[in-house]
């Protein structure tokens, strides 16, 4: 039983199924509460400010959206000094985040696992310069795939308008120089793509290695040449060999701490957002914010 549960929910989620979703999530949540307040959100960075200013009344934050709502809510939560409880219920496109807790992607068996003996972990976060991110980080390949997506198709063909712009963006990926500090080295390479995982899912497709939520560490990817045939290889690889071993245009790295230089500005997605930037340093922080998780398997 909770005494205060906030509900923030994307105007746009589930493609526009918002009512929808609400009416299966809000009646079995109020059995379970003593209050609901539910928070629609406005426009952009409307999520991260009521969280910031609001979430310490509520004992448990829920996040009704998709991967970029997500983002906002663990911004506005993650520099708190107590964070509250939080879980998510699946409504974006790709769900990214979620599928790394293992929350089903039916919206029903979602709210059961939150209303019926929700399993909790505390989980990794990656603090930026001035950002945090739950799933993933990268540029390049990665970067220009998400900004060359058509909205109006996002919204018609979902996970496979992801898949689209990733074609169209692998046509003429360019090849950038990097230099990277991890923990135990510095290196300079060249490269179509830089992907620094923390979660386990990027376009709703399990990336192939254990990779934890709980390990302290960031799996850096850093991609040599582009082309379908290895991108499709590596995302269709199984179990927990190395993938440097495997793909020799493919350099794995483990590391607790990451730099990354680029020779002039690049876009970067974090969790599926764009910013700008040259440079970017990561840490992560080990077990920061406590969330409800499904079983894996």
């Amino acid at each position: 039983m909770y005494s205060d549960i906030l509900l923030i929910c994307n105007g746009k989620a589930g493609q526009g199924k918002l009512e929808a979703l609400l009416k299966d999530a809000i009646p079995p949540l109020l059995d379970v509460c003593t209050n609901l307040t539910i928070h629609p959100t406005k426009d952009k960075g409307d999520a991260e400010r009521f969280c910031r200013e609001n979430a310490r009344s509520f004992d448990l934050v829920i996040v009704l959206g998709g991967d970029g709502t997500v983002h906002e809510v663990i911004n506005g939560l993650a520099d708190l000094d107590e964070r509250p409880l939080t879980a998510i219920l699946p409504g974006g496109t790709c769900n990214d985040f979620a599928r790394s807790l293992h929350i089903p992607m039916n919206i029903k068996q979602a709210v059961q696992l939150i209303v019926e003996h929700p399993l909790r972990k505390s989980v990794d976060l990656v603090k930026t310069d001035d950002r945090y991110f739950s799933n993933f980080w990268g540029t390049g390949l990665i970067s220009q795939a998400s900004d060359n997506i058509d909205v109006g198709s996002k919204g018609v063909l979902g996970k496979l308008s992801y898949y689209i712009s990733a074609f169209q963006s692998i046509q003429d990926a360019p090849i950038m120089t990097v230099k990277v500090k991890t923990d135990e080295e510095e290196f300079e390479e060249e490269v179509v793509m830089v992907l620094a995982a923390n979660g386990k899912s990027i376009g709703a497709n399990a990336l192939p290695q254990s990779i934890s939520l709980e390990d302290g560490l960031l799996d850096l990817y850093l991609v040599k040449r582009t082309g379908f045939p290895l991108l499709k290889e590596f995302f269709l690889m199984k179990g927990t060999g190395d993938v440097s071993h495997t793909f020799e245009d493919i350099r794995h790295i483990r590391t607790s701490s990451l730099e990354v230089e680029l020779s002039e500005e690049e876009k970067f997605d974090m969790d599926g957002e764009l910013y700008d930037g040259k440079r970017q340093t990561m840490k992560v922080l080990p077990g920061h914010m406590d969330f409800i998780v499904g079983v894996e398997g």
